[in-house]
């Protein structure tokens, strides 16, 4: 769970991090999408590799690929040309999201949404501490070694692999292939509501940090409103990793949607704490959501092909986002990144409305949706 939570961190300090790559002249702050959507790309393609070709691949091939991705993480430190940065973070989105698809996968298999509840739990508390030591980091030795000092996520990701997978059989840590078990609509709904509420998130994530800075709100500030935010996010994770759901899913949807966009409305202003309670309403939001639909959607059906599935719309929608926003912020500013948001969100919530409407999000387990043969053999196989 541990090497899952480290595969999607970036995308957690992602404010902080392309603030240090202004703050070291490597980009400006209008190329901050464009660096995010390529290391996505990255991401995305890492992920529909493994769950492509996961049957083939043991844990060795993507240790390799997390210890690449710790090289690219020094090397983006270093660059100076854009398209050499672009081309280090598109490697380092592949490496990464191969990474997360192969843990997540062998997470998810049982309990769906303790395991995502539990991997971001751990995400957002290392968001917190990364958040915050990396401006420190800044201050005192400049912002290439704060760049550099990020080598250490997938490095540590290696060797929980390394770790974790050392002695076993190939078979028993590769990702199952595809199940005999159908997806029924509302399974490929609650993923398509979870590809939403990821892209919305990252649509308005991504645009934060840049927006804040635009409205004069300095560095150390958005570290902070990252960090609060992300330990915001980890209590919410905590509240929603339980199997049994005490909030109905159209609701949960609709409160989830106001909180994400919240950052849009704040950052206007300039005020620091408005911004800092706009991140911490944002992660709030998100992480309820993208916990109960992925846990959902996963429990939805036993195929483990469609579990792999469900941990690709995390790499597909951290690309679409971004991708997204920066066409849109380009067209119309602010008001573009609201309105692209709005529309999202509300497939989203349709999508989940459509869900509920087949008896999924009611409060009934998961786990439920699986029988007990079947739910066996996930196991067995993850």
């Amino acid at each position: 769970m541990l090497a899952a939570a480290l595969g999607c961190l970036q995308p957690a300090i992602d404010p902080v991090f392309l603030t240090l790559l202004s703050a070291a002249g490597k980009v400006p702050l209008a190329a901050h999408g464009t660096i995010v959507g390529t290391s996505q790309a990255g991401a995305a393609l890492g992920s529909l590799a493994v769950w492509r070709f996961g049957t083939r691949l043991g844990w060795r091939p993507i240790a390799g690929a997390a210890l690449l991705a710790a090289l690219c993480s020094v090397l983006t430190a270093v660059c100076a040309s854009l398209p050499a940065l672009l081309l280090l973070r598109g490697l380092y989105g592949t490496a990464m999201g191969m990474v997360f698809a192969h843990a997540m996968a062998r997470c998810a298999a049982h309990r769906p949404s303790t395991a995502y509840g539990g991997m971001f739990l751990l995400q957002l508390l290392l968001a917190t501490l990364v958040s915050l030591v990396l401006p420190a980091l800044a201050e005192t030795r400049g912002p290439a070694s704060a760049l550099a000092a990020m080598a250490l996520a997938p490095a540590l990701a290696a060797a929980m692999l390394i770790v974790g997978s050392a002695g076993l059989e190939p078979a028993a840590v590769r990702p199952a292939i595809i199940g005999s078990a159908a997806v029924p609509p509302a399974g490929w709904a609650l993923a398509a509501a979870n590809f939403a509420v990821i892209c919305a998130t990252m649509l308005v994530w991504s645009f934060s940090g840049a927006l804040a800075a635009a409205a004069g709100i300095g560095e150390r500030m958005i570290g902070e409103a990252v960090a609060l935010g992300s330990l915001a996010g980890a209590i919410t994770a905590i509240a929603v990793m339980r199997e049994r759901l005490v909030m109905p899913l159209p609701l949960t949807a609709l409160l989830g949607a106001a909180l994400i966009v919240s950052p849009l409305l704040a950052t206007s202003s300039g005020a620091g704490h408005a911004f800092i309670a706009a991140i911490i309403a944002l992660n709030v939001g998100s992480t309820a959501l993208i916990v109960r639909c992925s846990g959902l959607a996963t429990g939805a059906s036993p195929d483990p092909r469609f579990r792999m599935l469900v941990a690709c719309t995390h790499s597909l929608g951290m690309i679409a986002g971004p991708l997204l926003g920066s066409f849109l912020f380009a067209d119309a500013g602010i008001m573009g990144l609201a309105a692209g948001a709005a529309a999202i969100l509300a497939a989203g919530l349709a999508a989940a409305a459509f869900a509920f409407s087949r008896g999924i999000g009611r409060g009934s387990l998961p786990s439920r949706h699986l029988s007990a043969g079947s739910a066996t053999k996930a196991r067995q196989s993850a």
